[in-house]
């Protein structure tokens, strides 16, 4: 049989590929006659790996496979299906076996890139968020529309080849119409990861460029916090993330248990994929106390930025702008503007330790923008923020007027535990670009000329440029 989905091509590096597959219910599933994924790797026309993979149907039939060993900037072509056994016919998975095991009448194929060696000194990359699609013919029915920003992305990369794709929230709406409706089991909620991954742009794109993705809140509910499960069912939330796990973040690089945070380099550029949702606790009053990030999360990004603070360039992606802030009336609270105390934890950390050209990629709030911060009392010290979304929104956009443009933020910081004031640093920021319309963001990198230098283009969903920033902006 044929996969019902994918490929997705995942987390790759200079020898390696993540590939994700769906495949489906066999018609002897009753008798114990299960689904793997099955895939044949060429270099050319030399067949050089075949793996198997169980695709469980607690994942909704979705698996991933690794491959290894691979040559660096090397074009691989794929070919993957699906067969089923029973129990005592079981094939090994995850393990080489010999090949060819596609059946070759109902194969799905593509040609993906390993990346350039560890020392290559380029990047080329493209990220957005927020893809509202809302499946109902009395209602919305914008599916079409909601795939022409993947069908441009795709464009670009024919003529000059992305790195990867990054995804930085809300690829689907699990609550379309916030409470009034919203996806309450679990085969409703891959029913949606299937219709909106199985347009044809965003397949086409995911077939062979390496894609990451993170979740925000719709992915769950607006808004999203921990401490919102005093008021649910705890199936809410863990069906959920089961829908999650098995469509964005197995093909994700491999975390622990239960984390979906994550780290990947791309030669010399280290990315920290924050996880904004599942360990957010919004209320101050909680026993754990009010943060983002979580304990454990916040000490990993911190000691990744120490131990990254010679890279060349730092990105650290949060599905919620770091900066700039929306005003309060248009939901500040729910960004780093309303965790004001771990951001200017962080803020801290950066500029004592000296940590320079760090980048935030953003998402969320249905407008594109640029911005910067700079300390007054600390010259040296300047952050960038990148914020690209929506990728598709039906109705009216942020406007540039529901953003600070410039706003000073005040860290206090305290001498052991007392309340006496010992130091006062002021952060500013200012904003630029501020595009409510569909769109997505381009970053390039090069230090191939000593200091970095890098620009970022906002395009539309029809690939036409809004605004572009280099070097001179962003560091």
């Amino acid at each position: 049989m044929t996969i019902t989905l994918g490929p997705i091509i995942g987390q790759t590096t200079d020898t390696s590929v993540k590939i994700w597959i769906r495949g489906a219910k066999g018609p002897n599933h009753a008798s114990r006659e299960f689904c793997y994924g099955a895939f044949d790797l060429y270099d050319g026309a030399r067949l050089v790996a075949s793996k198997y993979c169980f695709l469980k149907d607690y994942y909704d039939f979705t698996g991933v496979v690794y491959f290894d060993g691979l040559k660096a900037n090397t074009a691989y072509r794929l070919e993957c299906g699906l067969v089923y056994k029973r129990d005592a016919q079981a094939p090994a998975t995850d393990v080489l076996v010999q090949g060819p095991v596609v059946n070759s009448t109902e194969k799905v194929g593509t040609t993906f890139k390993t990346h350039r060696p560890s020392n290559d000194t380029t990047l080329n990359f493209v990220f957005g968020s927020c893809r509202y699609l809302y499946w109902d013919n009395f209602v919305l029915n914008d599916a079409e529309k909601g795939d022409k920003t993947f069908r441009s992305i795709f464009t670009q990369h024919q003529q000059n080849p992305l790195d990867f794709f990054l995804a930085v929230g809300d690829q689907v709406y699990a609550d379309p119409l916030n409470k009034l409706h919203e996806y309450s089991n679990f085969d409703e909620l891959c029913e949606i990861y299937r219709k909106s991954f199985k347009l044809p742009n965003i397949r086409e794109l995911m077939s062979c460029v390496p894609t990451y993705m993170i979740l925000d809140d719709h992915e769950i509910r607006n808004d999203w916090s921990k401490n919102q499960m005093r008021d649910e069912n705890s199936g809410f939330f863990a069906t959920r993330m089961r829908a999650y796990a098995s469509y964005q973040h197995l093909h994700n690089p491999d975390t622990p248990n239960g984390q979906f945070w994550y780290t990947f380099d791309k030669g010399p550029f280290p990315f920290f994929v924050m996880d904004t949702r599942t360990l957010r606790i919004s209320e101050a009053t909680s026993i754990e106390g009010k943060t983002m990030l979580g304990r454990e999360q916040l000490n990993a990004f911190l000691d990744w930025l120490h131990q990254n603070r010679n890279a060349p360039v730092k990105f650290v992606v949060s599905s919620v702008p770091f900066f700039p802030d929306p005003k309060p009336m248009k939901g500040s609270e729910d960004k780093w503007a309303g965790f004001n105390d771990e951001r200017s934890m962080i803020l801290e950390f950066i500029r004592v330790e000296g940590i320079s050209d760090v980048v935030f990629l953003s998402g969320d709030v249905h407008n594109s923008s640029f911005a910067r911060m700079r300390c007054y009392q600390d010259p040296q010290f300047l952050l960038t923020s990148l914020v690209s979304s929506p990728f598709y929104w039906p109705y009216p956009h942020e406007s540039q007027s529901d953003f600070y443009g410039g706003k000073t933020l005040e860290f206090m910081q305290w001498s052991d535990g007392s309340r006496r004031l010992r130091d006062r640093i002021e952060y500013r920021y200012e904003g630029e670009g501020f595009i409510g319309d569909e769109s997505f963001t381009r970053v390039s990198v090069d230090i191939g000329k000593g200091r970095p230098w890098c620009s970022a283009e906002i395009f539309d969903r029809k690939g036409q440029l809004f605004r572009q920033y280099s070097k001179a902006f962003l560091f």
